[in-house]
């Protein structure tokens, strides 16, 4: 399998204080990674700092097979924070999906498409019309996803996907990354809730005081997620974790 994303011993300091030491590892193209930890590990931080938000005082960042600058990272990786309503800019779904394309120079014509092809991959086609602020809480993560989309990234990293979303809103946040992971993207998302999601994402990478300490398949890493302050629940079977879909 072909590496979109490779994280190349990266360090990140801020006032002084070390965030991240010596982070190495790497995604396969349309795979769905998750990245666990307990609060503090450094988590948010490292997908800031792979999307080029942060500086980091080392390291280097590849993307298929060759170095990317800050610039390079800022086109090719997507980053859908846990407050997608901060991404929402737009007074339509639709005009929102099409901003980014709007702003890269685009066509009519490929705008068109692009926004068709993103509402369609997140299920909105019915929500087209609709301002984003009447969406529930799932629908307006899925906008902000949408909007990324319609940029065609590389790698979707994603921060905290299930935070504050009621049970119809996280099932519709499972299903569409799922659909997402279907159709090839290469996705790495943090999140507290493990339990919600595991069953469906391939590998699994466990940060702790700012290092990756294991990293492997989820069918097999996810027995010992308890060590490190993850949550799962007790005696449950990898499948038992697609309790939610």
């Amino acid at each position: 399998m072909q590496n979109v994303l490779a994280v190349s011993n990266i360090m990140l300091e801020l006032s002084g204080k070390r965030i991240l030491d010596d982070v190495s590892f790497s995604l396969q193209k349309g795979s769905l990674t998750a990245l666990l930890g307990t609060n503090g590990a450094g988590k948010s931080q490292l997908l800031r700092c792979i999307k080029g938000l942060k500086k980091a005082k080392s390291g280097k960042i590849f993307i298929d097979g060759a170095e990317a600058d800050e610039r390079a990272r800022m086109k090719r990786i997507a980053l859908v924070f846990q407050s997608a309503e901060m991404q929402i800019v737009s007074q339509s779904v639709e005009k929102d999906v099409a901003f980014g394309p709007e702003n890269m120079g685009l066509d009519e014509e490929e705008i068109e498409r692009r926004v068709s092809d993103a509402l369609s991959v997140m299920n909105l086609e019915d929500k087209r019309k609709q301002r984003p602020q009447t969406l529930s809480g799932g629908e307006m993560r899925k906008c902000a996803i949408a909007g990324i989309l319609a940029m065609e990234p590389d790698v979707i990293l994603l921060d905290e996907p299930f935070a504050n979303l009621d049970y119809p809103s996280t099932c519709l946040m499972i299903k569409a990354l799922i659909s997402l992971k279907e159709r090839g993207f290469t996705i790495l998302a943090v999140s507290h809730e493990a339990e919600k999601f595991l069953f469906h994402t391939d590998n699994i990478l466990i940060m702790k005081d700012g290092r990756i300490v294991k990293s492997g398949a989820s069918s097999s890493l996810y027995k010992v997620l308890p060590e490190y302050g993850i949550y799962i629940p007790e005696n449950a079977h990898f499948e038992d974790l697609s309790w939610l879909v």
